[in-house]
Parts: C-alpha cells; sequence; structure tokens
C-alpha cells in the first residue's frame, strides 16, 4: 500500500534554492514558532503538560496538586501520550479512592477524562496504526473492528459505571454506543437502556460507489486540521493537491499528480520547505500568469496573542513556489482562517478579502500583482471573530457580493453596488433586510444554485451556541439519532428570492440537523446536474467523535443523508474538502483533510475515489479570462440540454473555490444527468462589460477550453 509522506511534523531541509521571499518568510515563521509559549497556546500540550509536571515539584496546596495532576493528565492525551494520560490519572484516582461506588458530580470528570483516553488508545491501536480504508468510517464495520481491543473494552466498563449514576448523560451514551462498535458488539451487546439503535444507518440507499483510496494514491498526508487545495498547477492535464496541516512546525506538503494516477510528494523540490503550518489554503491566479498560486491562512483559533501572517505562494509555472507576501504587500500579522478572492471592480485582477478574528478584515485591492488595504475606504474592516467568507453575486449584475460568517454576532451580506462617481464601486449592508443574519453561531458557508433558478443560493454551517460552544457535539449528536431537539446551531439553507432578498428552507429541505460544520464543499457527486455537499464535522474535544455528513440533492427539491448509504461517515475530524474528478473519469472525488487541533489528534487524509456507474453526463468547462481576470473567477455559466423526453434544463455554475474551508479547481465540471446533448452553453464574463458569450455544438462527456472572445480552443 503506498503511503504519502511522514507526519507534517518531521523536519525537512531544502535541497533547492529558495527565493528571498520565501526565506524571510521563513525565517519569520520559526522565529514566532521558537519564541511562542505555551501557556498562550492551547495546542502546545507536550510544553503544557511539561509544565504541569514541573508545577508539581514546588506545589504544595491538595487542591491545586489535584488539579495540577488533571491538568497533566489532559495535556498528555492532547499531546499523543496516551498511556501516560491513562495510567496517571488511574494513580490519582486510586490515591483520592475515587471508585465507581463513589462516584459524584464532583468526581465525574475524573471518569470521562480516563473513558475518553481509553477510546483515543484504541482510535491510535488501530485506526491510525492500523489504518485500512474502513478505519473510523460510521457505523463501524468490517476491517474497521478494532482487533486490539484493549482500549475499547475499558471504555465501555467507565461508560457503565457513569451512566449507572448519571442515565441521562448523552454524551456517555454516544461514545457507549461508539465503543461498542468499534468492538463488532453493536447494537447486540449494548445495554438497552443505553442502546442508540437509530434507523438512519438504514434509512436511506444509494447508487454513488465511494472508497477511501488515499494510502494506495500516496496523498493520505498524516497532520492536524488543516486546508487543501486541489488543482492543475503545473498545467499538464493532472490535478494535484497542496494540503497543510495547522501545527506551528507542521511542513505544507506538494503531491505532484503523475501520468499512472498515483501521487508524488515533491514539497523539497517545490521550494516549499520551511512554510509551515496553515488551517486552511486557497488559490487564485493573483498575477495572470495562467498557474494558479495559493494564499496559506494561519493562526485560526489561537487567540489574541496570535501574530502568524498568512502567506502567498506563488507559483513559478515549473512545480516550484516561492512566498511573495511581503513583496507583493500583503504581509500582515494575526490570527485568521478564511479569506475569498474575487474581482469586486472587475478590472480584470483578483482582490482578496481577509477576515481576521481578533482584529479588523482586509480587503485587498489588487493593483496588477501589487496589493493595498482598502477596507475602511468600503467599510468592511470589520472586527469580529469571522470564520468564513464568500464572494457571490446575488443579483446577478455582474459584480460580486461579498457574505461574512461571524460566531457568536449576526452574520453580514453586503451588496455591491456602483458608487456616484464612474467606476466607483461601494458595500451597502443588506443582512438584515436580505434574511440571512442566521445562524448566529456558524462556521463555513458558499454559493451555489441549488435548484437551477439562476440565482445564488446561500448555505451558512451551525457551529455550537453561546452557552456550549463546541463542547456539544457528541451529544447533539445522540440528541440527531434519537430525533431530539438539538442543543446547538443547526445550518441554514437560504433560497434566493432573485429581489436581494433570502428565504429560510433549511427544514423543508431537510437540512435541519446539527452538524458540527468545519470543512465542507459541494460539487455533483452523480452527476446529475443538482448540486450535492459533504461537510467535514467535529470540533477540538476528543469527545467529539462524530460523523462527517454528505448530502444529495434531490431535483433542487429536497436533500437527503446518503453518508452512511455511501460509507463516507468518517468520525476523524474533518477539515479542508474538496469535490473534483482527480483521476479524469468523468465523476467527481472527493478529498478531506483529517485531523484535530491538539498536538496528538493527527489523522491520515482521505480520498473517496468514485467508481459509481450512474450512466449519466457530464462536460468540463475551463475557462480563460482576457479582459477578465484570467481564471475567470466569478464568471456564471449556464449549460442548456436537451433531455430525452424533448424537454430543455438549464444547469447554472460559477466559477469558484466553492466553499469558504476547502479549494476546488478553477474549472466548471458540471453533471448534466440523462442529457441528449448539450444546446448551448452561454458564459457572463466578470469584465468591465459584462460580456456575454454563446458558445455551441459542445459534446458531452468531454473537456473543453475557452477563452473570452474567442470561443472554444
Amino acid at each position: 500500500m503506498k503511503s504519502c509522506c511522514e507526519p507534517t511534523g518531521v523536519k525537512l531541509v531544502s535541497t533547492v534554492k529558495q527565493s528571498k521571499g520565501t526565506l524571510r518568510m521563513v525565517k519569520i515563521l520559526d522565529s514566532l514558532a521558537n519564541a511562542a509559549n505555551a501557556d498562550d497556546f492551547y495546542m502546545m500540550n507536550s510544553q503544557r503538560a511539561d509544565l504541569a509536571k514541573k508545577r508539581l515539584q514546588t506545589e504544595k496546596d491538595p487542591d491545586k496538586r489535584v488539579n495540577l495532576y488533571f491538568r497533566y493528565c489532559v495535556e498528555s492525551l492532547n499531546a499523543g501520550n496516551t498511556d501516560e494520560a491513562i495510567a496517571v490519572m488511574k494513580q490519582v484516582m486510586a490515591a483520592m479512592n475515587i471508585t465507581g461506588e463513589s462516584l459524584t458530580a464532583q468526581t465525574k470528570p475524573f471518569f470521562d477524562q480516563l473513558a475518553i483516553s481509553y477510546m483515543r488508545k484504541g482510535e491510535l491501536e488501530n485506526c491510525a496504526a492500523n489504518h485500512n480504508p474502513q478505519s473510523c468510517i460510521i457505523p463501524i464495520q468490517g476491517n474497521g473492528i478494532h482487533k486490539l481491543t484493549s482500549g475499547s473494552d475499558s471504555a465501555v466498563a467507565i461508560y457503565k459505571t457513569i451512566l449507572n449514576k448519571f442515565p441521562d448523560d448523552m454524551q456517555s451514551r454516544y461514545l457507549l454506543n461508539i465503543a461498542y462498535m468499534t468492538l463488532g458488539k453493536w447494537p447486540a451487546e449494548v445495554p438497552k437502556q443505553w442502546l442508540i439503535e437509530s434507523g438512519i444507518f438504514s434509512k436511506n440507499t444509494s447508487n454513488i460507489v465511494l472508497k477511501d483510496v488515499g494510502a494506495n494514491k500516496g496523498v493520505d498526508m498524516n497532520g492536524l486540521a488543516g486546508g487543501c487545495v486541489v488543482e492543475d498547477l503545473d498545467n499538464d492535464g493532472l490535478l494535484d493537491i497542496m494540503a497543510s496541516s495547522s501545527g506551528m512546525n507542521d511542513q505544507i506538503r506538494y503531491m505532484h499528480q503523475m501520468k499512472d494516477g498515483t501521487f508524488k510528494t515533491e514539497t523539497v523540490s517545490s521550494g516549499l520547505v520551511g512554510i509551515t503550518g496553515g488551517l486552511n489554503l486557497i488559490h487564485t491566479d493573483y498575477n495572470n500568469d495562467g498557474f494558479a498560486d495559493i494564499m496559506v491562512l494561519r493562526g485560526g483559533w489561537w487567540g489574541k496573542d496570535s501574530k502568524w501572517p498568512f502567506s502567498l505562494l506563488k507559483n513559478k509555472g515549473d512545480n516550484s513556489f516561492e512566498d511573495v507576501t511581503i513583496e507583493s504587500g500583503l504581509y500582515s500579522p494575526g490570527s485568521t482562517q478564511t479569506a475569498a478572492w474575487g474581482d469586486f471592480n472587475n478590472d480584470g485582477w483578483l482582490d482578496v478579502f481577509v477576515a481576521h478574528e481578533n482584529q479588523p478584515c482586509q480587503l485587498f485591492i489588487n493593483e496588477k500583482g501589487k496589493f493595498r488595504d482598502v477596507a475602511p475606504q468600503y467599510g468592511l474592516n470589520i472586527n469580529a471573530f469571522v470564520k468564513g467568507c464568500v464572494w457571490g453575486d446575488i443579483n446577478n449584475d455582474g459584480y460580486p457580493d461579498l457574505y461574512i460568517s461571524i460566531i457568536g454576532k449576526p452574520n453580514k451580506l453586503f451588496l455591491n453596488k456602483p458608487g456616484a462617481l464612474p467606476g466607483e464601486r461601494i458595500f451597502e449592508d443588506i443582512s438584515k433586510s436580505a434574511g440571512v443574519e442566521e445562524p448566529i453561531y456558524s462556521f463555513p458557508c458558499w454559493f451555489f444554485d441549488f435548484d437551477n433558478d439562476g440565482f445564488p443560493d446561500l448555505f451558512v454551517s451551525g457551529y455550537g451556541n453561546s452557552s456550549g460552544f463546541y463542547t456539544l457535539a457528541a451529544e447533539d449528536a445522540a440528541r440527531d439519532m434519537l430525533g431530539l431537539p438539538p442543543l446547538s446551531e443547526t445550518p441554514r439553507l437560504y433560497h434566493n428570492n432573485g429581489n436581494n432578498t433570502f428565504t429560510d428552507v433549511t427544514k423543508e429541505y431537510g437540512l435541519d440537523h446539527v452538524s458540527f460544520t468545519m470543512g465542507c464543499n459541494f460539487g455533483d457527486i452523480d452527476n446529475d446536474g443538482w448540486l450535492d455537499f459533504y461537510l467535514g464535522t467535529g470540533a477540538p474535544p476528543f469527545t467529539s467523535i462524530v460523523p462527517n455528513k454528505l448530502y444529495h440533492n434531490l431535483g433542487g427539491k429536497k436533500f437527503e443523508d446518503i453518508t452512511y448509504a455511501t460509507n463516507t461517515g468518517h468520525i476523524q475530524k474533518g477539515h479542508g474538502v474538496v469535490f473534483a474528478d482527480i483521476d479524469n473519469d468523468g465523476d467527481q472525488d472527493i478529498y478531506e483533510v483529517l485531523g484535530g487541533a491538539f498536538e496528538g489528534d493527527h489523522f491520515r487524509n482521505v480520498l473517496f475515489e468514485n467508481t459509481s456507474t450512474t450512466g449519466n453526463h457530464w462536460i468540463k468547462l475551463k475557462l480563460e479570462g482576457v479582459t477578465s481576470n484570467r481564471a475567470a473567477i466569478g464568471a456564471r455559466v449556464r449549460i442548456k440540454v436537451k433531455m430525452p423526453d424533448g424537454s430543455f434544463q438549464n444547469f447554472y455554475h460559477t466559477v469558484c473555490t466553492g466553499g469558504s474551508f476547502g479549494s476546488k479547481p478553477l474549472r466548471i465540471e458540471a453533471g448534466l444527468g440523462k442529457a441528449t446533448g448539450i444546446e448551448e452553453i452561454e458564459i457572463k464574463w466578470p469584465n468591465a462589460k459584462q460580456t456575454k458569450e454563446i458558445i455551441t455544438n459542445v459534446s458531452m462527456d468531454t473537456l473543453v477550453k475557452i477563452k473570452e472572445g474567442v470561443g472554444k480552443q
């Protein structure tokens, strides 16, 4: 079985000459990592465990010593030292005479911590160390069942003890069921009073066939939470992968697709050694040279003391990259996890909105490859904890509007309008009148035309609530399976009414379910012409063992959860997600970055290969702007097809990277269903004159390149 590479924390040494800009950024990143104080950064878990151990040497107060021991066990677990966490917690409980018989609300945290430590032990010994395509996919079955059972056996015993005293503890009940699954004993051997036997696992069927081939293809990078870009980075006709891991010293990885369909890790030769960290990646062609460039976003969730800058990596066109952040005018220390590229003034150069968490957001205008922050001028220097941002032309006037997802405050929608002066653009906050401020606790988001009516609709994920934030993931997963009301925010699906307002259709479309979405994206998994989506879910605590979700669009009328029918319910924490036809067989596959926030929460990324045989047709369109930006980001495409009954159907797409956490190829990959032929393709180019172009005589099931003003190439 081919595997991608060593864990991301392994230090690489560059053997190629790196640019001055790259070396400057490497020096900055190394300096920040070396100066970081473990007390200030929650993910420096080994150092935090050492600090607790050191403070125990001088602390005399008995209560404070107990707290330090508990902290030591928590940080040891978070650092990946599971056996140490278990051994010390057992010693502490024995010394304090904490037993099942004496279990109280005050001593329950010790049992909770010990139980999840054993659960994590089982994961590491089985899902991680003996990884296979069925590992950690719920419902756990086949080769996913643990062969080394001591971890889950011990967790089961502790959760039974907890539930005997606290029968309403929904989180423990849920984790008990998961532990039984890992042992191959669910549902038969779960005590009936605690069984969560939901019909959800067998409710839906699907002809969509997906299987994790990440290890065989060489793209199963082993890391923490991170982002990914899937794009043809060297213009050889094959899609490549760039992926990140958010640890301070975690090396970004470039995985170059070879002609045989496998991937070769070319991080060293690409000049990227020392470019570390990155919770999210997003790509573009900022300098209109025809090669996709990468933005690396760092410091998300790291707090007000985070001074990590984001990076812009210029693609040199020869499978190598250089950091041009400083020289391009983008250098800006401060935590961010989300940004969005769009030509807001249609001058042919892509601008970028960078959302921050603890300082004002920025709007960088692109002046022929150099950038200048103009956010104050446009009223977009918003100071909020922003976790998602996307451009979308909500009124089809040819200019992209901006949506911002904020945790803990109403979300924002800014309408891009003409100003008083010729060529001037202004932004108007229409959030309240448009009806898109919720959920108040939200995370990633995107625009897509889910019902093919020609107007982009909006999806905004929910994430926790004011009291529990992200600590309720497992409990809400149990409540969802049992049909109980959720405690946390549900996502919102907003239908575009075509008049700058939206209607919340979440419930009627079957999406009123808590998902704790972090990474996500959309695509057409069965090529039926209707856009589906996949949600990477979870939260930092190890108790957040919740399945990622795949939703199938039923002809624009409803979304159906087909997670379990397609074996895509991975319970490792999901982040960057991309739909893309990676193997060039005509249907889209799904690549996902897995791994958590803590130092020891590594996992291998997955590539769900699509081997479905739906018989549906497709078309790929690679657009090249001339007066528009060369990548054609923001171009609106209408594909008119003839159906078997003689009727006509329009399918609508926009050139973009998709959702706000995951960056898909800058080309249209459109399903056409059972169409008998393509009547025409209409392109609205994102240029100053709003040029429309009609392309005819296009065959189905092929890739077509179209150049602005020239037509098919």
